[in-house]
């Protein structure tokens, strides 16, 4: 197996190294170092050549355990490699090492806590130029595994876990004050935060008063003995949301977020201050107010939280996956009906702007129209707007269009542009459960059941212009219950469905384990409504999302598939989307974006297939137009029954029998829904 891995090093790996412009000279295999005494490493990477051992040694930048071809993400082998990644990267004074089986795989793996890094937002799945991994080296501590290379208003320099700890000491701060869980720690710390990212926002470009003293200005003072830190505060809400100014700032929209309780005492400011003084919330990369409220809730307001709330792995995917091609930095406008805390609109925000810096296209110009132009959000609930307002404005923006609309589903508001082929990509994860809204069964014609899920899929799909794009969550019951298949057959006939991604049934959990599906859509063009699409439908089975498949959700080492379904989408589904003449070349290429579930998902319980394209015909031919992943990928296997046995009626009955049986199986799971 050793001799295997060498062979795989010298014939794979080092000719990818030298693909990203890392000559071999700067590369040195299967040796020790002095730090780390007899540990070999497999490759070592240095910024000097190797001719001048003890320069190449003081220069090393990465290190690369690689294991043989046939090595699985997860199994034995590749876990001997972190193990001795990990200890010879600490060794070296490295903080990260990467893992790699010479062909397909690479990861890279924080030294101190393993977890895998991110470049730009997204896990690192392929090898990297020299001047990224000097920049993974610099970037990479005990408490952050998120890298950026292409520095822009969205880069922030902590992580969600070292601001949780910093949530955990307040905590306290508020249990001395007599707060108790829930609002009374909420509020005060979404105003804390609110008026730290003003102090930030306004030292970038003064729009407030010079007179008004902001987070910053107090300074230093703001931690003497005899300072009125609370009588500071007090007087900033005053001076920002005067009643005779407020209303033409910036900062109109946060007037009631920001909201100080009685029981704080000056003692408590200050401590409070110090705690959040070290931060920098200008374009937070997560959702600062879901850790916020995951820290504070009660387990009631958890669960109600959680009706609204969609994990920011989830959204950050979503919004990757459907604005995929957006690169050219054009006018866009992008909607979210059901927006909640607006998680999918700030990643959405995020993913094109960094789309546009990749490419070049991010101007003075583009950044105002991501500002004021590009996203939409509607919701009913008057505090969840706020959230998303609050949640854009440190995503860097965007939070002009966010409205409060009574009910989505009835009828169409042009005063918000919340009308028919409007929207060049919509994004959300509607309420799902029984439409009690005064919205006219009547008026809509891809389902006559009163259900949210699918009223706001035809609604959404109206609102999004010809040859606009849909990414949407949706439960299983929509996708393969007898009674929704008209529902489906409107779909189909309305949209192509190039993509469909099962999640795991953890994904919303605690809130919820209902399996959930995200649908990538592509509205016909006018002339082509009615039809069926050619192209057949790649799947992608999420059986793992990097978080325990359990309610306390923590994060795993090993197992997160989304790495690889980022990796795979982009060119799978353009792939699929052939014209009939490149159907020879659909053929051909086609089994590179399919695979069964390999040894260790096997050894895990898992059977069938882990990606793979479904015709359309397959899906048209009986089967109530089942478009659910696993009924094509891993469809259930039931024991075979010997012929010679039974004479054929008897036989004949027993297939009708089991036709019977998976038909009440899903009238079931839909009554369940």
């Amino acid at each position: 197996m050793k001799k295997e891995e060498a062979n795989d090093v010298v014939q794979f790996l080092i000719p990818k190294i030298e693909e990203t412009g890392i000559s071999k000279a700067y590369c040195k295999v299967d040796v020790t170092t002095e730090r780390t005494g007899r540990k070999q490493g497999d490759v070592w990477i240095s910024k000097h050549p190797q001719t001048e051992t003890k320069k190449f040694e003081n220069n090393i930048v990465a290190l690369i355990e690689a294991k043989h071809r046939n090595c699985i993400i997860g199994d034995i082998d590749w876990r001997d490699a972190m193990r001795q990644g990990k200890e010879k990267a600490l060794k070296q004074n490295l903080a990260y090492y990467i893992v790699t089986n010479c062909i397909s795989d690479f990861r890279f793996y924080n030294a101190f806590s393993d977890e895998e890094i991110s470049l730009d937002g997204t896990i690192i799945t392929g090898f990297q130029p020299l001047i990224v991994l000097e920049k993974i080296q610099s970037q990479v501590r005990e408490d952050n595994s998120h890298v950026f290379h292409r520095a822009s208003k969205t880069t922030i320099s902590f992580s969600e876990a070292k601001f949780r700890a910093t949530l955990k000491r307040l905590e306290d701060i508020y249990r001395s004050a007599g707060l108790k869980k829930g609002d009374e720690r909420i509020d005060p710390t979404v105003g804390f935060v609110v008026l730290k990212y003003i102090g930030e926002k306004e030292s970038e470009r003064r729009t407030l008063a010079k007179t008004i003293k902001l987070w910053d200005d107090l300074g230093s003072k703001a931690l003497v003995e005899d300072s009125d830190l609370a009588g500071d505060f007090n007087r900033i809400v005053q001076q920002i949301w005067n009643e005779d100014e407020y209303k033409e700032n910036d900062y109109k929209d946060f007037k009631n977020l920001v909201e100080f309780p009685k029981a704080l005492r000056n003692q408590h400011y200050k401590k409070i201050y110090k705690e959040l003084n070290g931060f920098h919330f200008r374009g937070c990369d997560f959702d600062l107010f879901g850790s916020i409220y995951e820290t504070f809730a009660s387990q009631e307001k958890k669960k109600e939280f959680g009706e609204f709330y969609t994990k920011r792995h989830i959204t950050g995917l979503t919004a990757r996956l459907l604005l995929r091609n957006e690169v050219t930095g054009k006018p866009l406008k992008i909607c979210d009906p059901a927006c909640g805390t607006g998680g999918f609109l700030t990643e959405a925000y995020k993913a094109l702007e960094r789309n546009y810096q990749t490419n070049g296209k991010l101007n003075k110009e583009v950044e105002s129209k991501l500002s004021n132009e590009t996203f939409w959000g509607l919701d009913n609930e008057k505090k969840s707007v706020a959230r998303t307002k609050l949640n854009m404005f440190l995503a860097g923006d965007g939070h002009t269009h966010i409205y409060t609309i009574q009910d989505s589903l009835r009828g169409w508001n042009g005063s918000l542009h919340w009308k028919e082929n409007e929207f060049d990509y919509i994004m959300t994860n509607p309420p799902m459960g029984k439409y009690e809204g005064d919205a006219k069964i009547e008026d809509f014609e891809f389902t006559n059941e009163k259900r949210y899920e699918l009223l706001f899929v035809e609604k959404i799909i109206r609102a999004t212009k010809h040859g606009g794009e849909i990414a949407v969550v949706i439960n299983d019951g929509a996708l393969e219950a007898p009674t929704r298949e008209p529902f489906r057959l409107r779909l189909l006939q309305n949209c192509d469905i190039y993509s469909i991604i099962s999640l795991t049934k953890f994904a919303f959990a605690p809130y919820t384990k209902e399996k959930t599906y995200i649908l990538f859509l592509r509205k016909k063009q006018k002339e082509d409504i009615g039809t069926f699409q050619k192209f057949p439908i790649w799947h992608y089975i999420v059986d793992y999302d990097g978080f325990a498949n359990s309610d306390k959700r923590y994060k795993t080492k090993y197992h997160d598939d989304i790495p690889e379904l980022e990796q795979m989408f982009h060119a799978a589904v353009n792939l699929s989307m052939f014209s009939p003449e490149d159907m020879l070349s659909f053929q051909k290429e086609r089994t590179q974006f399919e695979r069964e579930v390999n040894e260790r998902e096997k050894e895990e319980g898992l059977s069938g297939m882990k990606c793979a394209y479904v015709e359309i015909e397959k899906v048209k031919e009986g089967n109530f137009h089942n478009l659910l992943s696993e009924f094509h990928l891993r469809p259930i296997e039931y024991p075979k029954v010997q012929e010679k046995f039974f004479d054929k009626e008897l036989l004949k009955t027993l297939r009708e029998a089991k036709d019977l049986y998976r038909a009440i199986e899903l009238l079931e799971n839909e009554v369940q829904s």
